[in-house]
Formats: C-alpha cells, sequence, structure tokens
C-alpha cells in the first residue's frame, strides 16, 4: 500500500495501536505474534493481496546448532563452527554481535516453532552449501508455507488485536483504495518489509550489472519503498550493494521456479549430484561450496551449466512426481541420452562420472573439496535427472542498520526511537554472501526479538507521522 498524494480524492482515518508491523513473512508473523502474546495491539499491514511475501515460496529450511536430530545423528557442532562457517562465506563482513545472537538462539528458535505453531521437520539433516556439517531442518513438504500458514492461523485466532519529537517514530500513514490511515504507535513500528531482490532501479544503483536482464527468485512485491523512506528519517543502511545469486536456479523458468525447489537436497544443492560444464563435458566447482562461489564459477563459464544427480539420490528429493518439472526437469536412461540432450561428449562424460564415484568410494573429493556424506552413494543408477543452471538475484544481504535488541539505527549512531526491523530488509548478519538456511533463521529470530521488544517500549508517542510507503 503506498502513500496516495492526491488529498482531493482521499479520506483520512486516524487509528491508535501499540504497535505496526509491515510485513507478513517470517519477520514480520513472529514479530506480530510475539508482541500480540504480551498483549499488545498489534496491526499487521502488507501491500501485496496476499500475506506471507517471499516466505511462502522458501523451501522450508532452516540452520540449527545443537538440535536433537544432530544428536541422534553423531554430528558435532557449534555455535563457534556455524559463527565461522557464516564468516567465511560472508568474508567477515558479518556484525559479530548479531552473528552471536542469530546463532546462540537457533535451536531455540526452531523449537519456538514447534511448541508454538506445532511445526514439523523431517528427521534427515540436510547439507547445505558452506556449511560444515548438517544442521540445516527442512519441513516435511520443503515449504516455507509449512511455517507461514499455521502462524497465520493463530495470529488470526489470538485477534484480541487491531489489523514526536525528532528522531522518533510515532505512526504511519498506510494508503488503500482512497483511503489513508493514520495508524498512531503508542510502543513503535516494526519493519519487516523484506528485501529489494524485485526492485531492478534500486537494485542497479546498488550493483549496475544487476540490470534488467538479471532474472530474480522473489516475488514482485520485494521493492525498495520502506528502505527509501526509512533513510529519510536518517536510518542508517548498511551494505546495501551485498546482493546474492542464486546458483541452482534455471534459465528454463521464470522466477524461483520448481526445480530448485522441488529438487533442493539434490540436483541444486549438489549433495547426491554434480555440475558439468556442458562444453567439456566436466565438472568445474565444488557443488557445496557457497552460493558466491557457486554462481560466479556457473557466470565464469559464459553459458547455463548442467546439474545431474542418479535416481538413488533422486530419491532424497521430495517425495513428488518427477515428470510434473518437464521439460525443466530431464530424465535420461544412459549416459549416451544425458550426452545427446546437452551436446556433451558421452566418453569425457563417462569418464567424468567414473572420476566422481572414485572419488565417493575414498570418502574424499581430491579435485574440488566437496564434502561427501558418510551414505553419499555413486552416480550408477538409472535413470539420471538433470536439470540446466544459471544464477538469478535472490537475497539481499545488505539492508537497515539493527543493533542486537533489532532497534533500527540512526546515521549518528544512537537508535531511533519506536523503530525497529527485523528479517532481510536489515544487513549485517550474513556479511558478503549468505549460506543457505540462514535466512529463515536470521528472519524469526530477530522477528521474536523484535516483537518483544517493541512491547516493552512502552513511552507513548507523540509528534507528527513518518510517512513509510509500503
Amino acid at each position: 500500500m503506498s502513500t496516495n498524494t492526491n488529498n482531493e480524492t482521499m479520506q483520512t482515518v486516524t487509528r491508535r495501536v501499540d504497535a505496526a508491523v509491515i510485513g507478513s513473512g517470517f519477520a514480520g508473523l513472529s514479530a506480530a505474534y510475539e508482541a500480540a502474546k504480551l498483549g499488545k495491539r498489534v496491526s499487521l499491514i502488507d501491500k501485496m493481496p496476499n500475506p506471507g511475501g517471499n516466505s511462502v515460496m522458501n523451501a522450508g529450511q532452516i540452520a540449527a546448532v545443537g538440535s536433537p536430530n544432530q544428536e541422534k545423528a553423531g554430528i558435532k557442532d557449534s555455535v563457534e563452527l556455524m559463527k565461522k562457517d557464516m564468516l567465511d562465506a560472508g568474508v567477515s563482513l558479518n556484525h559479530p554481535n548479531l552473528l552471536e545472537k542469530m546463532i546462540s538462539q537457533s535451536w531455540d528458535t526452531v523449537n519456538w516453532t514447534m511448541t508454538e505453531f506445532g511445526i514439523q521437520y523431517r528427521d534427515r539433516l540436510t547439507q547445505m552449501g558452506g556449511h560444515s556439517v548438517p544442521r540445516t531442518l527442512s519441513t516435511l513438504n520443503h515449504s516455507g508455507r509449512d511455517i507461514i500458514d499455521p502462524m497465520l492461523s493463530k495470529i488470526q485466532y489470538m485477534r484480541n488485536n487491531e489489523e514526536n519529537g525528532q528522531d522518533e517514530v510515532v505512526g504511519i500513514k498506510v494508503s488503500h483504495n482512497g483511503v489513508t490511515q493514520d495508524v498512531m504507535c503508542d510502543n513503535g513500528v516494526i519493519i519487516a518489509s523484506g528485501g529489494f531482490s524485485a526492485d531492478i532501479p534500486f537494485r542497479k544503483i546498488q550493483v549496475p550489472t544487476f540490470g534488467e536482464k538479471v532474472m530474480s527468485t522473489n516475488q514482485p512485491g520485494a521493492t525498495a519503498e520502506v528502505i527509501k523512506e526509512s533513510l529519510k528519517i536518517s536510518a542508517l543502511p548498511v551494505q546495501l550493494s551485498h546482493i546474492q545469486l542464486g546458483p541452482w536456479t534455471s534459465p528454463d523458468e521464470n522466477g524461483f521456479g520448481l526445480a530448485p525447489y522441488s529438487l533442493l537436497i539434490t540436483l541444486c544443492n549438489h549433495t547426491d549430484g554434480i555440475i558439468i560444464d556442458h562444453d567439456t563435458s566436466k565438472r568445474f566447482v565444488n557443488e557445496l561450496g557457497n552460493r558466491y562461489e557457486r554462481s560466479m564459477a556457473i557466470l565464469k563459464m559464459g553459458h547455463p551449466v548442467v546439474c545431474m544427480t542418479d535416481s538413488e539420490g533422486a530419491k532424497h528429493s521430495l517425495e513428488k512426481d518427477l515428470i510434473k518439472l518437464e521439460p525443466t526437469l530431464k530424465a535420461h536412461n544412459s549416459i549416451d541420452e544425458v550426452a545427446e540432450e546437452y551436446g556433451m561428449d558421452p566418453i569425457v562424460l563417462q569418464e567424468t562420472i567414473d572420476k566422481y564415484n572414485a572419488s565417493v568410494a575414498r570418502g574424499k573429493d581430491e579435485d574440488f573439496g566437496k564434502l561427501l556424506r558418510e551414505d553419499a552413494a555413486p552416480l550408477v543408477k538409472f535413470p539420471f535427472y538433470s536439470v540446466r543452471l544459471w544464477p538469478k538475484v535472490h537475497h539481499c544481504m545488505g539492508g537497515l542498520h539493527i543493533n542486537s535488541d533489532a532497534q533500527v539505527m540512526h546515521v549518528d549512531g544512537y537508535p531511533i526511537k519506536g523503530l525497529f526491523a527485523a528479517g532481510e530488509v536489515t544487513g549485517g548478519v550474513h556479511g558478503g554472501d549468505r549460506l543457505g538456511s540462514c535466512a529463515t533463521l536470521d528472519c524469526i529470530a530477530f522477528g521474536r526479538i523484535a516483537g518483544k521488544n517493541v512491547a516493552t517500549f512502552n513511552k507513548k508517542h507523540e509528534g507528527d507521522l513518518h510517512n513509510v510507503a509500503t
């Protein structure tokens, strides 16, 4: 809902709540729930016709240290190890205070989704690229809706709610269908409006090469209006030019698509598969490297590449009919069929697969250093499955600067009174590049922090509204 400046046709309504939350994804719903649970009147606002934002397109995966799943599997993990993994991926540009707070609360965050909303996760942990050990839990359907829908249901059931001085936020101005609402907030405003991957003009300013020709995985509402309005009231931006490409997307479909969603574990995270350059018929990258490494390696090829697994590896994917993914997903009954489909040399391709299978047998990938699980299997059982890959803009690591209490910071270094933020709209947690399954953790952990803190921020605000367009 964007601000409408046509005062002649605009009706203005004023209402008062304790807190307003902008955005209804993982971060926004977590914040709204925690504030409402503490008895606050919360107005939950989203510009899109359906709630959930990018979170409904999420693969339902969340990283956590110290889960019972890790204990059962005998996986040794620690806050320090996950912190090291994220710092390595983020080239040490991550803000340590935010990183420490999020990771130390990772299992508590997952457990909260289970106890408060009844979210169920699979027993088998996923080995995501850039993570030293398997620590990613996946919902039963590998879908963000597994989390969003129960959250929405419980928040709607709770419905005891309604939807200054200088350097204070006293409320927001929301316009929709000819009506402007001045939502006055006694406690504060939480920004959880997400990133700007779909905002081509804004992201092109940050990274000029990410223009019109670079596709995005995000829903069309992933734009920068709220960030820009926050900058007008002297909110401090951080690392806006750090924009992530998803290396597991297919050029043969629009947006996020079905291929990375339905085959995220096997083909596109490559735990049980390999990536091949069709020009050479050889591997060229660590399939479990972080997203930046894989994206840059693919872009360096100058053309889409091919990832593949066999029928055994496909069993670790979603329990869905793989045929539904045609024509993005290809099935092959022989090496010759794979080679013919992509113009590869069948002899070299067979040598590449044999060499990879030998690495699996040894338990060590001497070519690219891919981490091979103890249960890794060779690629031998037909049919093989394949998908073409080409990176798309996926996540914005930069955004508004917050402190560890989720307060938005002023350009002069102090918290803006009454203004909080959580999720992808913020920056600093992931540094230069984000590891898979850490965004869900980021959104829910800091959403909860923002919701609790806005609820205890008890000052009554007076003054002019800051116009936050959504």
